[in-house]
């Protein structure tokens, strides 16, 4: 806030982050050398084999799922792979997690346990397990997950190491989400085809990058990395912000393919909006040393999701996108995410 500005008063005023970092600076615990604590998509403890990755994330009715549309398996789906991501994006694989679930009385079983085989189902691939949780009566269905990975001694990969001249990769073909929210928005189609379909499943089941953020870590490359949940952009100021560094951003290097391009069009969407500012993607932004690219390389053929360069970190602050007509996007101009508390996605 600017000198003169009146103290917060209300959790709007300072936006999701800003009260983050108020609750860092007034109650988080000490930092012991060699731990991670809050800031980052996880906090990171020192174990005798080397570090352990603990992380956390609440979904509730009508904020982050809409029952309307989402069946129960999808919601359990979902919500472990958002938790899953945050692993993805420290590097770290995955062991256990564990659910806390408020659900009205009346909720039925046949949905409660449709949702915790959706998260068995996406656990499968990983080989996480479920360890434990809570439940309690509510007034909407809310899950809060809680994730542990493990990662070699020196091998987390964390938000703030970003250094201007280094190259950015994200990972798979962000956007999707929100084409798939834009579309379920207006009711769920009857056997979806194309790129309906491909909305639907990249909003509803997205995969985590768990393989992708594991190899990323170990080979030494990648400074910074953060999952996309928030939006390429909102989340791309977090892997900025320590630094007070900005980014030119290249429209012709970004994936955008020509079905996503049809889908946006007749979604009446701009396509390049959502892949900067769409969120709940759960791919993977990366900064890389541009020293050590080969290395990225030779780990980036492993990627299932492949992996594509979108521009670089400058010195100068601010991002700017330039366009394919040579024009550019700049400050207010630029398409924004998503932040709790203050303003919904554009």
């Amino acid at each position: 806030m600017k000198r003169g500005d009146p103290a917060p008063r209300i959790l709007r005023d300072l936006g999701e982050f800003g009260f983050i970092e108020r609750v860092r600076r007034r109650f988080g615990g000490p930092v012991r050398p060699g731990e991670i604590g809050i800031g980052d998509d996880g906090a990171v403890l020192p174990s005798p084999r080397g570090k352990v990755v603990l992380s956390t994330d609440l979904l509730v009715e009508g904020t982050h799922f809409d029952l309307r549309y989402f069946r129960p398996e999808e919601l359990g789906w979902r919500a472990l792979s958002a938790n899953l991501s945050d692993l993805a994006a420290m590097g770290a694989s995955p062991v256990c997690y564990l659910v806390a679930l408020a659900a009205p009385p009346g909720a039925p079983l046949r949905f409660l346990e449709g949702v915790f085989r959706g998260m068995a189902r996406a656990a499968r691939p990983s080989g996480i397990r479920l360890m434990g949780g809570d439940t309690c009566r509510g007034e909407k269905v809310v899950l809060s997950l809680t994730v542990m990975g493990k990662v070699s001694a020196g091998k987390a990969a964390t938000r703030d190491g970003a250094r201007p001249g280094d190259l950015l990769f994200v990972t798979g073909e962000p956007g999707w989400s929100r084409l798939g929210l834009r579309l379920l928005s207006g009711g769920r189609p009857r056997n979806p085809s194309g790129w309906r379909r491909e909305a639907m499943r990249r909003h509803l089941t997205p995969v985590a990058r768990w393989k992708e953020g594991a190899a990323a870590a170990k080979c030494g490359a990648v400074s910074a990395m953060i999952d996309l949940s928030d939006g390429l952009l909102q989340d791309l100021s977090h892997l900025l912000a320590p630094g007070r560094m900005g980014a030119v951003l290249d429209e012709k290097a970004f994936r955008l393919s020509a079905r996503f391009r049809k889908a946006a069009a007749e979604l009446k969407e701009d396509p390049l909006a959502a892949f900067l500012a769409g969120g709940e993607d759960y791919e993977l932004l990366m900064a890389v040393r541009p020293h050590r690219y080969h290395a990225f390389r030779n780990a980036a053929r492993t990627f299932p999701a492949g992996a594509f360069p979108i521009g670089v970190v400058t010195r100068r602050g601010g991002v700017r996108v330039r366009r394919a007509d040579g024009s550019w996007m700049t400050g207010a101009g630029l398409p924004r995410g998503f932040s709790h508390f203050t303003r919904r996605r554009d």
